[in-house]
């Protein structure tokens, strides 16, 4: 699945998640707009999930899409800060991120 974003259709905030209002204008009206890029702004690796019995590593970044809004993404790897990323989304409806370098 392709992660979207939202837009304001009177101001053109964009946004993430979805507000009922826009915190810039108060219009109600939003545009879907799919993101599929964006650049690590920081990320961190958890250990330990409290309750969890099995699992590894889970690798998380904090991405700045290239629509502008900041998401939080698993990853399978590590990455560093600015390094660009591919996103979608899974069944889950969790945000995924994969570095471009192993894509291409």
């Amino acid at each position: 699945m392709t992660l979207s974003v939202f837009q304001c259709t009177q101001c053109g905030a964009t946004l993430f998640p979805a507000r009922v209002f826009c915190p810039a204008c108060g219009g109600a009206q939003w545009r879907e707009c799919a993101v599929v890029r964006g650049t690590v702004n920081e990320s961190t690796v958890v250990r330990h999930r409290v309750g969890a019995q099995e699992g590894g590593d889970v690798h998380l970044a904090s991405v700045v899409t290239s629509a502008g809004p900041v998401v939080i993404a698993r990853l399978e790897q590590g990455v560093l800060a600015g390094d660009e990323v591919a996103l979608d989304m899974d069944e889950a409806n969790r945000i995924l991120a994969r570095p471009i370098r192993a894509i291409e």
